[in-house]
């Protein structure tokens, strides 16, 4: 009767560590992809702000740095897209960038988010003057 008893106990307790342990391991995960794409934000921002700085007028600037953005892929990130291009003159260029994502295993309250990311680079792309 007592290894009856043992065994019990032991399903008992391996159901109650996973009723514990996998709501851990999935906020785990989220928090992992939430990290992930957020990194890729601020590192996509990044590259087009850089593309921006080696254009030599606004235009051209704009274009590389959406043409940059567009390389940008991954199966967590729902969507990137430029929000503002600051191009000051000869001296810098701010590029504002927005990623969408939806988490992989949602709660309630939680289903999509929302990261900004901002970069100033020196413009590069122009001569200077004789």
């Amino acid at each position: 009767m007592r290894r009856r008893s043992r065994r019990g106990q032991g399903i008992a307790e391996a159901v109650t560590a996973a009723i514990v342990l996998v709501p851990i391991a999935l906020c785990l995960f989220d928090f992992l992809v939430v990290v992930i794409v957020n990194s890729m934000n601020d590192t996509a921002c990044k590259n087009a702000a850089r593309a921006a700085a080696n254009q030599p007028d606004f235009a051209t600037a704009q274009a590389a740095a959406e043409k940059s953005l567009m390389s940008v892929h991954s199966p967590f990130l729902s969507k990137i897209e430029l929000q503002e291009v600051i191009y000051d003159g000869p001296a810098t260029v701010a590029i504002k960038t927005r990623a969408s994502m939806n988490l992989p295993v949602p709660f309630p309250g939680y289903s999509s988010l929302t990261f900004d990311a901002q970069d100033v680079e020196p413009i590069v792309g122009t001569a200077p003057p004789p």
